[in-house]
């Protein structure tokens, strides 16, 4: 398994930043993988919008680095991992 940091961005009406979480990477993952994955291990008290998990909903769109995606649909492979990408649902 390698390992991925994904900059996400955490506020409230207040103002916020963006956080850096480090996990595992599996063969396949989505975004929205990861991000659940950030909310269960690391930050439970991060909200996270989805519902089918097959790209015709739309609940799940967050910005990925710079674009707007749908997380359920955008493969960690697709990405520059080392560039952190950067789920927010700004």
């Amino acid at each position: 398994m390698s390992t991925a940091t994904f900059s996400v961005w955490r506020g409230d009406a207040n103002g916020g930043k963006f956080v850096d979480y480090t996990i595992e990477t599996a063969q396949g993952m989505v975004v929205l993988d990861a991000v659940r994955r950030i909310q269960a291990d690391q930050a439970n008290d991060l909200a996270l919008r989805w519902n089918c998990k097959a790209g015709k909903c739309g609940s799940c769109s967050a910005e990925v680095n710079g674009m707007p995606r749908l997380m359920c649909m955008t493969r960690l492979s697709q990405l520059p991992l080392d560039t952190n990408p950067l789920p927010s649902n700004r």
